[in-house]
């Protein structure tokens, strides 16, 4: 015996073709007044006016938009600590024996710069006018074949700490004679100016040749004789 199975799918009914579809619709008649709806079913002609309503379309939930949601804003906390009370340095209090002696600091390197620059400034002041060496010259009527229209010519030297004077008796150079006067010891002694007086230091009435030599109060006398000085020191 054979077993009948159900087809999977139900058959499809044949579909009419579009002539048939449309004779068979009915020719709804128009509406002379545009804008009202008539009701259905009346034969009497009459019609029956019937507001317009407005559509609303509705969307399904599938069709409605999706929109993201806006960020949220982070949450911050702040933590807040008590200040700590300021604290007042105190003042620095210095001794007054340190006021006494930035005082006294000051006064010896100023006294030491006014000494140098003093010092400078006399060497200077010896250079602008005896040179170097130090050489001083002066004319003086001693009686050495000498006058007043041709005095003695006379140059004081100190060469490297050496006196030196060189007389011209009367101008004339063949005649010259040389003195020879102490030497000076110490720093600085070969820059001492030496400078020539002419006075009596025996009480003869001649004139005696002096030796000055700068910073010192000691004079070196040469006592005149007539034709020549001879050696002989005086205070």
């Amino acid at each position: 015996m054979t077993k009948k199975y159900e087809p999977p799918f139900q058959p499809v009914a044949n579909r009419r073709s579009a002539a048939a579809a449309a004779a068979t619709t009915t020719q709804q008649p128009t509406n002379p007044y545009p804008g009202l709806r008539t009701t259905r079913g009346r034969t009497d002609g009459y019609t029956k006016s019937v507001p317009p309503t407005r559509h609303i379309p509705q969307f399904e939930e599938d069709e409605q938009q999706d929109y993201e949601e806006p960020p949220k804003r982070a949450r911050t906390s702040s933590i807040s600590r008590q200040a700590k009370p300021t604290r007042r340095l105190e003042r620095t209090r210095f001794h007054w024996l340190v006021f006494v002696g930035i005082g006294l600091f000051i006064m010896i390197v100023g006294w030491l710069s006014f000494s140098a620059l003093s010092s400078w400034y006399s060497i200077w002041q010896d250079d602008m006018h005896y040179g170097r060496p130090r050489t001083y010259q002066v004319d003086a009527v001693v009686g050495h074949s000498d006058s007043s229209a041709s005095p003695s010519h006379f140059m004081a030297v100190n060469l490297n700490g050496q006196i030196l004077v060189i007389e011209i008796p009367g101008g004339n150079a063949s005649k010259s004679q040389v003195y020879i006067g102490p030497r000076l010891f110490g720093a600085g002694q070969d820059l001492a100016p030496v400078t020539l007086s002419f006075e009596d230091c025996n009480g003869d009435g001649k004139p005696d040749l002096n030796i000055h030599i700068q910073g010192s109060d000691k004079i070196i006398c040469f006592v005149n004789n007539g034709k020549t000085f001879t050696t002989t020191q005086g205070q």
